[in-house]
């Protein structure tokens, strides 16, 4: 007899969310399945349901999904814990890895990999298809800290205001530069980090450590 695990699904959309709840459901009907839209709906059931495996969405509402595996595992090193995500950089595998995550699939094309590997009771590291040429890359052209690096002193300076949560007007006073050269300097920054919000723009800080 299959022993029961229970599952917690963690991603911000509800669509996305209830179709793989019920993707999953079919193929393992003996899982327990709970759900939370925010990181502060699955710290409660966290703190509460004690789910054995996690499967998270890196960018939410709330937060990281990578910076709260972490949060888990340090508090439940025993939890299993897998990143579904839409982003397809080295950088981010890399550091859920690190982490101690067990797996990073994307959205696009998890299909039977995530499926076998929440069967997998094992420590190694599982990535989808689309993932699999990343997987042992440890600076590769998409890789945060590399790109990071290019940026000029005075981007670097401006990233770590916007990531510090100033907003552009800030910034010019701050700098002593015109509203309209922080927001060129901010739209350079997103484009050579390969970055699209400010949540994206929060958690590569946070990877490159200018923030906490």
């Amino acid at each position: 007899m299959n022993e029961v695990k229970r599952v917690l699904l963690l991603d911000d959309h509800p669509l996305f969310r209830t179709g793989l709840r019920a993707t999953l459901e079919e193929s393992y009907p003996e899982f327990l399945f709970m759900e939370a839209g925010s990181l502060a709906d699955a710290r409660h059931l966290i703190e509460t349901e004690r789910p054995d495996i996690a499967i998270l969405d890196i960018t939410l509402p709330d937060g990281d999904g990578i910076s709260f595996a972490g949060e888990v595992l340090g508090a439940f090193p025993n939890s299993r814990i897998f990143i579904l995500s839409m982003h397809r950089r080295s950088g981010m595998l890399i550091r859920a890895k690190k982490t101690g995550c067990r797996g990073y699939f994307l959205k696009e094309d998890a299909g039977n990999e995530l499926l076998k590997a929440l069967r997998m009771d094992d420590l190694h590291f599982r990535v989808s298809w689309g993932m699999k040429e990343l997987a042992d890359m440890e600076g590769s052209s998409d890789d945060l800290p590399a790109l990071y690096a290019k940026l000029t002193r005075r981007e670097k300076d401006i990233f770590r205001l916007y990531a510090e949560g100033l907003g552009y007007k800030e910034i010019a006073w701050k700098l002593n530069i015109s509203p309209r050269t922080a927001s060129v300097h901010r739209y350079n920054i997103f484009k050579k980090l390969n970055i699209s919000s400010e949540v994206e723009l929060v958690m590569a800080a946070r990877e490159v450590g200018l923030v906490e």
